[in-house]
């Protein structure tokens, strides 16, 4: 018999005053060997998290960064609102410079308190059987589960959007899912002669999905600081959900190994998924790949090793989803601060005919039908993937490269196809749409000093590129999502913009404001043109040095953080230059009175031109259709910088960056302790010591938002600043 477990315990503080996250986890694994051929092993894994409070960065007075960055005076003083409660009102009313929206950070941070308790539990047992040499049988059974529990403490005098009676409120978001994975599968394992190998696999396997949520809050609270249920002023709103799932498979694998040089392998697997309609709820997919040692055939000089490699794989799924918010009646029950999303896969219920019964006003429920018209013969999504690529290495490994050409077909796929409302319906699912994700993935690898007895340099470098197109469009579409045709790249990114002439000059209205463009316009691509990272490693006798840079190049985003501080009056540009000195001005007319006409007391030109004749005209796409009928002058009408600038600046255009960027990721010093200095022990048999620093630089076009947060956005949002992290490793091997 053989047993082992572990555990371990971790804390973290947050930046933010009274945030902080708990750890704790312990694992054990149990072999029990009944004889030479047949055992029982196990595995199981508990995890907690738990806090009794967790910051909220999203936009709105929920958030801290909101009302100390985006709104917040320059003047005020943080550490002043230490003493948060009004003398004579503690626990009813705080202190702040402005009640309207906005809270005091340290009322927001000691008082309006998030928890956060989740239970993992996975594991597994097994039965082996060696029936023979090569043949094995194996019958496993899995659980993955979790338990999470989630309030909040909203408490009076804090305002959000929705809730400006600001008398408090009391909420729990509980979630548990349950998850089987049952298997029985026979494994065959021989040389079938000398030149010839085989590996093959046939099993089953039944996977059996609960999950159950709710969702309960008060509808403000009678008596302060009370955070229960029945404390509620009105009705309690409350949701719940339930789902499950069943998935029956069968699947079997084929590996065929020729001399060492030609590998061959095969796999297949059905499913039969609860999801589906019953006609089409039973599907195939397979896959096949070869690889060829080319190495093993001749010699290559200078070339050691030399694998050339190539797959297909179809995959398919159906009416699932990744992540679930606290209940799909209700995915975003508060209307303000951070949405958490849970792991989930599972059933979506998208294409069923039901009712849904929200509360719609005044607390009275509502009963809607679903808008999507449900399809009996839809079939399963579908992805295929190709793959072709080598491996090589040189000059005894000292230099190595390994690169892979990837093309990934999505669809068809279940696609909501946009219908007339009139038929009482806004879309029908449909087996429709494919998109085409192909690129390159190279990595390079290196020993430039190789000394057994000195110093050593080793070198990676990986870089990767894709692009993803749209290959095919639903029969009689030429458009999908408003502005995607048939070959087009999916990160087209559009968005509000304002009106340019054909020179590119912004157009102004008479009163001086830039126009905005009714549609939304292309403003480039989101995603990198290229992915890079080179991490290298200097090694002299116990000494070892470590240090990574990556980053990506190329796609756009709009900078949410420059959005908000300019309209906010907070962005260090609004000090500086041409809209400084009108600043200032427009704040010296201001305290003398002269405030009224923004063209007489205004201070601020916008650049670019203002229309003077003409009304624009505009296609489907904003596209301007009459230049002929209008008639621009150079802008020289002046407005008030902080009115000119809300207006401008709320257009994603202006506030657009680049994506690039660079980082120092990580660095290490580790020393290994000499192997003499155990060499007496019995306990110890090895140890190093190792210094961690992380996040150490960081290179890009504007530094208020970390690029790393927001790799598939093309939007920004508010963040906690990212932290540049130095610790001390100390690991010892008994």
């Amino acid at each position: 018999m053989d047993m082992r477990f572990s555990t371990s315990y971790n804390y973290q503080q947050g930046m933010v005053p009274n945030t902080q996250l708990n750890g704790l986890n312990f694992n054990v694994y149990n072999n029990l060997r009944f004889n030479n051929r047949i055992s029982l092993e196990s595995n199981l894994n508990y995890n907690r998290q738990f806090t009794d409070n967790i910051p909220d960065v999203q936009y709105g007075p929920n958030s801290l960064i909101y009302n100390v960055i985006l709104w917040a005076g320059a003047d005020w003083d943080v550490d002043d609102m230490k003493n948060y409660w009004q003398p004579g009102k503690e626990g009813v009313q705080q202190i702040y410079a402005e009640y309207q929206r906005y809270n005091n950070p340290w009322f927001m941070a000691q008082e309006w308190l998030r928890g956060h308790y989740k239970t993992d539990i996975y594991g597994q047992t097994a039965l082996n059987w060696n029936i023979a040499k090569g043949l094995d049988f194996k019958l496993r059974t899995a659980i993955t589960t979790y338990d999470l529990f989630r309030n909040e403490k909203f408490p009076y005098s804090a305002t959000v959007y929705g809730r400006e009676e600001a008398r408090g409120d009391y909420r729990e978001d509980k979630r548990t899912m349950f998850e089987n994975n049952t298997d029985a599968y026979l494994n065959f394992d021989r040389n079938i002669t000398d030149n010839i190998s085989l590996k093959a696999l046939a099993g089953g396997n039944l996977r059996s999905f609960n999950y159950e949520s709710s969702y309960t809050t008060t509808n403000y609270l009678n008596v302060p600081g009370l955070y229960s249920f029945s404390n509620t002023a009105n009705p309690l709103y409350a949701s719940n959900f339930r789902s499950k799932m069943l998935v029956q498979s069968g699947y079997y694998s084929l590996d065929l190994g020729i001399r060492n040089f030609l590998y061959l392998s095969h796999t297949g697997r059905v499913d039969r998924l609860s999801t589906l309609p019953k006609n089409s709820n039973t599907f195939y997919y397979p896959s096949v790949g070869a690889s060829v040692l080319i190495s093993e055939l001749a010699d290559l000089g200078p070339v050691s090793y030399l694998k050339l490699r190539g797959s297909y794989a179809n995959v398919k799924e159906a009416l699932t989803t990744r992540y679930i918010g606290a209940t799909p009646a209700d995915p975003y029950p508060l209307g303000y601060g951070s949405y958490y999303s849970s792991t989930y896969d599972g059933p979506s219920y998208s294409n069923a005919s039901a009712y849904s019964s929200p509360l719609v006003y005044n607390g009275q429920p509502g009963s809607y039908f679903t808008n999507t018209i449900a399809n009996a013969g839809l079939q399963p999504s579908s992805r295929t993937n190709y793959e072709t690529g080598l491996e090589a290495r040189f000059f005894g490994s000292r230099i190595g490269l390994d690169v892979t050409y990837f093309q990934y077909i999505d669809g068809p796929q279940i696609f909501a196809l946009p219908i007339s409302e009139a038929s009482g319906y806004t879309s029908q699912l449909i087996n429709a749409v494919k998109t085409k994700k192909a690129g390159w993935e190279v990595g390079l690898t290196g020993s430039p000093i190789r000394n057994a007895d000195g110093l050593n340099w080793d070198v990676m470098v990986n870089w990767s590129t894709y692009k993803e197109t749209l290959e095919e469009l639903p029969e009689g579409t030429d458009v999908i999502n408003g502005f995607f045709r048939l070959g087009d790249r999916l990160d087209k990114y559009y968005d509000s913009a304002p009106v340019r002439d054909q020179q590119g000059n912004i157009v102004h209205d008479a009163s001086g404001r830039a126009i905005r463009n009714p549609v939304a316009q292309f403003l480039g691509y989101s995603n990198p043109d290229w992915v890079w990272a080179v991490n290298n490693k200097f090694s002299w006798k116990n000494l070892s040095f470590n240090f990574q840079f990556d980053g990506r190049v190329g796609g756009v985003i709009t900078n949410y953080v420059q959005r908000q501080t300019f309209r906010g009056g907070r962005h260090l540009a609004t000090t500086e230059g041409e809209m400084g000195e009108a600043r200032y001005a427009d704040w010296v007319n201001q305290k003398n009175g002269l405030f009224t006409d923004p063209q007489v007391n205004g201070n601020y030109i916008g650049d670019g031109v203002r229309l003077v004749s003409g009304t624009i005209k505009y296609d489907q796409y904003g596209t301007i259709t009459n230049w002929d009928e209008l008639e621009f002058a150079d802008n020289t009408t002046k407005t008030f910088l902080q009115d000119y600038i809300s207006r401008l600046y709320a257009t994603s255009e202006a506030n657009l960056m680049s994506k690039t960027f660079s980082k120092l990721r990580e660095v290490t010093i580790t020393y290994q302790m000499p192997k003499k200095w155990f060499q007496n022990s019995n306990f110890i048999r090895q140890a190093n010591v190792s210094l961690v620093g992380r996040n150490l630089l960081y290179f890009a076009e504007k530094k208020d938002i970390d690029l790393d947060q927001y790799i598939t956005n093309n939007y920004s949002g508010l963040q906690s600043p990212t932290a540049k992290r130095y610790g001390v490793n100390i690991n010892i091997t008994f």
